[in-house]
């Protein structure tokens, strides 16, 4: 009979097991989500819950005779919610705070600061990249380095915004696809273009294509559907009813992204972005200066008429004289006109360091020019320099008055200002000397340009008036009355204080080729050898999808009310997150073989809970974390060590060890060092010299970068926006088991090694950490090392030194 079971298929041992159905339509993952609120259950000691999660908790415990263990102290609850939701233990400010809360309210108060703190986005981020196989680098051999962190920005921000789960998904499944997507809508959908991805045009691109369209659905069924949808690749699933067929036809939905080719260099569709912070930066300066423009406009006499309305002409070297400082500066020459700007020639020949200014105050471009920009132009037309120009450009032609400045240093550079914000584009510093020309026909102002009759000749076009040239810099080049405070403000926002301007980066993101490829199945899973054709579709013991839905579809099918994984895959995760393991221990896998939930009841109460909150991350987040069953003691429970050594009952908190990101980050806090520098690029923290070499990372072709440490606060960021490097990670969060995020994690493995000990105590972050703790307590104003204890134990572990400590 052993024999005969071994080899029975798995299906049929699941029937035998569990009187569920060959295809497993009845197992209870797969039912819908109950359509009214699950009751709560009677329970005994009615004093104990604080919300519906305490009622399913204690009423199993009571069916074991147990109880529920008593509350934690409240320096541990202080602790505990804040590595919980923000990933960082409490600060010394952040102890007293919560001890000058009244009793009844400081809980409560602790949590909601939690909620709205920016440290919580970065905590939740943590988790989700595991699952969104997030990383820095292309993975295989090359690994080579890939621009995404505007993606890591965007999830943070998702999760602080509390954005509801169901558009946080849609976005990232298709946020490409949805009407009118805006940047960060495309950004976000840089989700499933995480796959790891061979080097280059590789021979085997098609495999490493399909390999990447596998890797998508892998993580999509972890991360949303909580089944194995990839162990039907090559056959039908063994236990969960999913064929083979159905596993291709969700295959075709993912099928229809451009991998190789023009217009997608060697890694798939990107996109020209710029940062959401820079974009915002540049909107509040040109705010402050519009609100700046409209109160100089009601000092009248006092501005010249060319900086504000209608562009007026000058045509005495005198005027424009009267707006520069006396006998601080020398005209050298005037350009006065409204129609084609040509050359502006100076007295000098320009040598090498030699510097000209020009002011000019421009106005719309003529029909002619290019469209939207205007243009600082250096040619060369004589010596050994001939033909070479540089240029740059700012689109400003809007109809509207803008102050112009065009600084050129013979030889080095020329820099273009528009408003006080300088184009870097126009800024040629570190080029070749012949990349600037050194003769007397050098700058060229415009709106625009177009060929002249001239071979290879252009000429500048457009309406600019009251240029001014000046042998050196002016303090104030608009030639305002600096002492009125209005001019002053103005000219202060206006140049000194302009935003760099936004620089576009290049990130990856998911795009719809315009005419869907054909799907096949693919016999045995082998690219090369293709069966039957398959239309988009999904497994049919899941509600209907409708026909031939795209990505777009897929993502909003997921959220459908019916739809019975969603919800319970999302909040196991979210208890996951809170006590180690989830109601659903093997959280990737709610299938036949996956483990069956220790609280079903409360699982489904939860769902539903969440769907009906429309999807609130954080109020599920305050639920958990405000119930008794979360707040109880972590006391081992010797009555329960052999009925419950997994404590699954929950009798207590679990212990529970920290992720490797929240070990250094813990450090970092308790040393002072940390910086809550929010976003922006990968760091790169102290790692030993020559690691790199050691283990062969900078071989030609293997990777394109090298190592440098992360100088100033870079040094001390989180531990979330370290370079995640997927072939060799940092060797502290190699040690403390993070993972290399080469696929989808739904949780992390947890190992306990002698070199853990080792690293704490000898990386060099730690040993720094150490001294600038020790800096901090020999620094506290008290008498005695009684004293300066105390005060360790409030910065270190957020309470009091109990007995013999």
């Amino acid at each position: 009979m052993r024999t005969l079971r071994r080899d029975l298929p798995l299906a049929i041992l699941a029937l035998l097991a569990g009187g569920v159905g060959l295809r497993g339509e009845t197992h209870w993952a797969f039912q819908p989500l109950p359509g009214e609120p699950v009751p709560l259950p009677e329970v005994r000691d009615v004093s104990w819950p604080r919300n519906g999660i305490d009622h399913f908790i204690l009423a199993q415990l009571e069916a074991e005779n147990a109880k529920p263990t008593p509350q934690a102290a409240t320096a541990q609850l202080l602790r505990r919610a804040s590595l919980g939701l923000i990933g960082l233990p409490p600060t010394l400010g952040e102890f007293q705070v919560f001890h000058s809360a009244p009793p009844e309210q400081r809980y409560d108060a602790l949590v909601n600061r939690l909620l709205d703190s920016p440290h919580y986005g970065e905590r939740m981020a943590q988790s989700w990249f595991d699952l969104a196989r997030f990383a820095d680098t292309s993975g295989y051999a090359a690994d080579r380095t890939r621009t995404v962190w505007p993606y890591r920005d965007w999830v943070v921000r998702a999760f602080n915004a509390n954005q509801p789960y169901d558009q946080f998904s849609i976005e990232q499944l298709a946020g490409d696809l949805l009407p009118g997507a805006t940047p960060e809508q495309k950004v976000a959908s840089a989700f499933h273009r995480h796959a790891m991805q061979a080097k280059g045009n590789n021979p085997r691109k098609e495999e490493f294509r399909i390999k990447g369209i596998v890797d998508r659905l892998e993580t999509t069924g972890r991360t949303w559907l909580g089944l194995t949808v990839d162990c039907s690749e090559c056959h039908d699933h063994k236990h969960d009813p999913i064929s083979q067929k159905e596993y291709y036809q969700l295959f075709a939905i993912f099928n229809n992204v451009p991998h190789l080719g023009s217009g997608y260099g060697v890694h798939g569709p990107r996109m020209k972005y710029v940062p959401l912070a820079a974009r915002h930066a540049q909107e509040q300066h040109e705010k402050r200066l519009a609100q700046l423009r409209a109160r100089l406009g009601k000092l009248g006499a006092a501005v010249p008429e060319g900086l504000l309305g209608e562009w007026q002409e000058r045509t005495h070297v005198e005027d424009a004289a009267r707006y520069a400082p006396s006998g601080s500066f020398t005209i050298t020459a005037q350009i006065q006109t409204r129609a084609k700007v040509g050359d502006i020639l100076s007295k000098y020949d320009w040598e090498a360091g030699q510097r000209g200014y020009v002011f000019g105050i421009g106005g719309e471009g003529d029909a002619n020019a290019a469209p939207g920009k205007l243009f600082a132009w250096v040619s060369a037309e004589a010596g050994r320099f001939k033909g070479v120009t540089a240029y740059g450009s700012i689109p400003v032609n809007d109809g509207r008055p803008h102050h112009v400045a065009v600084v050129f240093e013979a030889g080095k550079s020329i820099r273009l200002y528009v408003d006080g914000r300088e184009d870097k584009v126009a800024r040629m510093e570190g080029h070749r000397p012949g990349s600037v020309a050194r003769n007397t026909r050098g700058i060229s102002v415009g709106a625009g340009y177009k060929k002249s009759a001239t071979p290879n000749a252009y000429v500048f076009e457009g309406s600019l008036s009251n240029v001014r040239l000046y042998d050196r810099a002016l303090d104030n080049p608009a030639g305002l009355d600096a002492t009125r405070p209005e001019v002053a403000e103005y000219l202060r926002v206006a140049s000194a204080s302009a935003p760099p301007p936004p620089r576009a980066i290049e990130v990856p993101v998911m795009q719809e080729l315009p005419r869907p490829r054909e799907t096949h199945v693919l016999v045995r899973g082998n690219f090369k050898e293709k069966g039957e054709v398959v239309r988009p579709g999904a497994p049919a013991f899941l509600p209907p999808i409708g026909e031939s839905p795209d990505r777009l579809d897929f993502a909003r099918w997921l959220f459908r009310p019916e739809h019975p994984l969603t919800a319970r895959v999302a909040v196991n995760r979210i208890w996951q997150h809170h006590f180690g393991q989830g109601i659903v221990r093997t959280a990737a896998d709610f299938g036949l073989h996956g483990e069956p939930p220790s609280h079903p009841r409360l699982l489904d109460w939860l769902a539903w809970q969440f769907v009906r909150s429309g999807w609130d991350v954080k109020a599920m987040h305050r639920l958990i974390v405000t119930s008794a069953t979360y707040r109880q003691a972590s006391s081992r429970r010797p009555d329960l060590a052999e009925a419950d050594p997994s404590n699954r009952l929950l009798a207590h908190f679990p212990r529970v060890r920290l992720p490797a990101e929240q070990i250094r980050d813990s450090a970092l806090v308790a040393s002072g060092l940390l910086s809550r520098k929010l976003g922006g690029p990968s760091v790169f923290p102290d790692q030993p010299s020559g690691l790199y070499e050691e283990r062969g990372q900078n071989l030609p072709g293997n990777s394109n970068f090298n190592w440098k440490n992360s100088s100033g606060e870079d040094r001390f960021r989180r531990s979330l926006y370290t370079y995640w490097k997927r072939m060799m990670l940092h060797p502290v969060m190699a040690t403390f088991d993070a993972p290399t995020r080469e696929v989808c994690i739904a949780r992390r493995s947890i190992t306990n090694t002698p070199q853990q000990a080792l690293v704490a105590l000898n990386e060099p972050l730690f040993v720094e950490a150490a001294q600038a703790l020790g800096r901090r307590l020999a620094e506290f104003p008290a008498e005695g090392d009684d004293a300066r204890v105390r005060h360790a134990f409030r910065i270190c572990l957020s309470r009091e030194p109990e007995g013999m400590e």
